[in-house]
């Protein structure tokens, strides 16, 4: 430490002379955002894009040890990343700084030498990751040395909250994003969803209320980054009562995240009853059939005692069914559910099981959206029946069972090809409308490519439900029969991009849509980059006026991007999208991965209409602006104006009252037309007005902000 804050200070003395005038703002100057804009949806700092200094303590050092061992403590591939706070403890006090290039010259940073409880001044830009989480990327042209301020005595303790500070109910709580960047410990939750091969699990505050720990920190995770040899971290088992957890607030757009970040940050004193492989014996319930819920129950610390099914139908009151240990595997239980006489009725149920010790545990955790259900069916199962899910957990009531489906084929290998760690998709659909569509053998993409299956076949497929990274699809592919080609495709469903926005998964309004032919009308592309610089993952955000909505550009067999490969740009085989086209209709199979909705259009023809923003008038005569379309917009619009010769221009937006908003631009452009948009989404629906002021030309033009 000695040795560690020595180096800090004679670097910090040795570089003050490369210190740059960009301003010194505050933790809270990057992060806070007014209620009103919070509960707009997830918007970028107010000061994104910008170069600023900002002080805070680091609240987890980059590196285990800068001399002896350089190992990353967060993952963040090849980049070293922390955290730092605001030494005050007030909310909005949290950030992300992050070195992207750690090569080379660029090490003279310093960064790797912070450490744990140091006051240390970043200069960085404000950047957005993934539209989720405001990070500080550092300085690196020029490269800009960190600054040690002082050493406190200890770093800053974790504020005390609950869960419902993130999520009330099952529903997300927009406020927590105060929170984001900052140390926090819950008590007492039930861990879930143990994934063995990453470290990861959810806490659960039996209420309907979770959120994930993420193994971001090389102390808690089984993946690469793990910090062998100085951790013996595994997930607790399924059930667990955390005594606290402490760490990390991450925001993406399907929840919050806590991040544990030093060993001590989880806290567990005893185990419950371990609840898993919970099973029925039938896979397609008929009227009036009992159906057998069997499941492995064991305690590490002691021994089950009791174990109960709580099941209910179509929603109406909870009944309790006792169930009874097996005489020949006592790890084996069962329980029985008595027949239900109605067609398509829903019966859900968990697990509960008490120990010797009098701990209980529960399976699912999150009995609101987590439930096990099955379909009572008094005919052939469909594409929908396996794809409904009206609980919000995304998961279906026979993943897991053998089906057999038949459908059209609507999208085939040549259609989606894939990129990269995304495979080659097949989709087949049963009619039009929500759940109809399902994603085929998914996890083996190349099974799938030797059936050589084609748009149109009308198919046959057994195979078993499995829900792969958040997508239901029908996988480990038995038997596939093409029963004709070359038939009609079910029309695609018209939907509003509002209606799947950027909704987290699982949520009914977009989920009933998933793997289904959908198709948005009359869009405008507000966004180019949906996850702006520096990410650039082909994404672009489009709206229809009743919200943005994701578009995926690199998994179909197109020809339109969004400059996502550079090499596209002169390649006259391709044609550029930028914000501002627009497009009478846009189809394709919505499609979600990496915590989005997104919509995949396949060959040019699912692009109906789409006028590109050229600029056709190179040189326009006279002076003008035009009216800005989408308007009414939401939240973004796009306003055009043309130069018959150079001028000083100055674009700004103005409200009823007169006060400036915004200046869109300002500054001297060449002849010719011009484009630029506005993106209101921090600002209240109303009437606005946008001004432009070039030489001694001068027009005035009022839009309309509609949410």
């Amino acid at each position: 430490m000695k040795l560690k804050y020595l180096l800090g200070m004679l670097f910090f003395a040795a570089t003050l002379s490369f210190a740059q005038e960009y301003p010194l703002v505050t933790i809270q100057d990057i992060q806070y955002l007014p209620d009103s804009v919070i509960a707009q949806g997830d918007a970028p700092s107010p000061l994104q894009g910008d170069t600023v200094r900002v002080r805070g303590v680091i609240m987890v050092a980059p590196v285990v040890d800068p001399i002896g061992d350089r190992r990353r403590i967060i993952a963040a591939g090849g980049r070293w990343a922390a955290y730092i706070q605001d030494a005050n403890g007030q909310v909005w006090g949290g950030l992300y700084p992050i070195q992207h290039d750690t090569t080379g010259a660029n090490q003279q940073t310093f960064f790797y030498l912070a450490d744990t409880a140091q006051v240390v001044e970043f200069t960085g830009v404000v950047n957005e990751f993934s539209g989720n989480t405001t990070q500080l990327d550092l300085l690196l042209n020029p490269v800009t040395p960190i600054q040690i301020i002082e050493t406190l005595p200890k770093r800053p303790d974790p504020l005390e909250l609950s869960m419902t500070e993130f999520m009330n109910n099952g529903q997300l709580v927009k406020q927590g994003e105060k929170y984001e960047g900052m140390y926090v410990v819950i008590r007492n939750t039930i861990s879930s969803d143990r994934n063995a091969t990453s470290g990861t699990f959810k806490i659960n505050d039996g209420q309907g209320n979770s959120m994930f720990m993420y193994d971001q920190s090389g102390y808690f995770t089984n993946r690469a980054h793990r910090l062998t040899g100085i951790t013996d971290y595994q997930a607790p088992q399924d059930g667990t009562p955390i005594n606290f957890i402490r760490g990390t607030i991450h925001t993406r757009a399907d929840g919050y995240y806590i991040v544990p970040l030093y060993p001590g940050d989880i806290y567990i004193t005893a185990t419950p009853p371990i609840i898993s492989n919970i099973k029925r014996n039938i896979t397609l319930v008929n009227s009036n059939q009992a159906v057998e819920i069997s499941a492995k129950i064991l305690d590490l610390d002691g021994f089950p005692q009791s174990a109960q099914v709580k099941y209910r139908v179509n929603g109406g009151a909870r009944v309790s069914v006792n169930m009874t240990k097996s005489s020949t595997d006592t790890t084996l239980w069962t329980a029985t559910i008595p027949g239900v006489s109605a067609d398509s009725a829903i019966v859900d149920f968990y697990l509960t099981a008490t120990d010797n010790n009098g701990l209980s545990s529960i399976n699912p955790s999150d009995t609101v959206k987590g439930n096990y259900f099955y379909l009572v069916l008094n005919r052939p199962i469909t594409i929908a029946d396996v794809q409904y899910s009206p609980f919000g957990s995304g998961f279906s009531g026979f993943n897991g069972y053998q089906v057999t489906l038949s459908g059209i084929v609507t999208a085939d290998t040549s259609d989606l090809p894939g990129l990269g760690s995304t495979p080659p998709r097949v989709y087949m659909q049963n009619g039009s409308g929500p759940w109809s569509g399902i994603m085929l053998g998914g996890s083996k993409p190349s099974v799938m490519t030797s059936f050589e299956l084609r748009r149109g076949d009308n198919v046959t497929i057994t195979g078993v439900i499995n829900e792969n990274f958040n997508v239901t699809q029908i996988d480990s592919i038995a038997s596939i029969t093409v029963n004709s080609t070359n038939n009609n495709l079910p029309a695609a469903s018209e939907v509003q991009t509002g209606t799947i926005g950027t909704k987290a998964g699982g949520v009914l309004d977009a989920e009933q849509w998933e793997s289904v032919l959908i198709s948005y009308k009359n869009i405008s592309v507000t966004d180019e980059n949906a996850d702006g610089p520096p990410s650039h993952f082909g994404e672009m955000f489009v709206s229809d006026n009743s919200g943005n909505t994701r578009v995926e550009l690199q998994d179909g067999a197109h020809k339109y991007h969004n400059s996502w490969d550079p090499n596209m740009l002169d390649n006259p085989l391709f044609v550029r999208i930028t914000d501002g086209v627009t497009m009478s209709e846009l189809k394709g199979i919505l499609y979600f991965s990496f915590s989005f909705y997104k919509l995949a259009p396949r060959k040019d023809d699912d692009f109906v209409g789409v006028v590109l923003d050229v600029e056709d008038d190179v040189n326009p005569s006279e002076f003008g602006i035009t009216q800005n379309y989408p308007n009414p917009f939401n939240p973004s619009t796009m306003i055009k104006y043309s130069l018959p010769k150079e001028e000083f221009v100055t674009l700004k937006v103005y409200n009823v009252l007169g006060q400036e908003i915004r200046t869109l631009f300002q500054g001297f452009q060449k002849e010719g037309t011009h484009s630029i948009t506005f993106n209101a989404a921090q600002l209240p629906s109303g009437i606005y007005f946008y001004t432009i002021q070039a030489g001694e030309f001068s027009q005035v033009k009022k839009m309309m902000l509609m949410k």
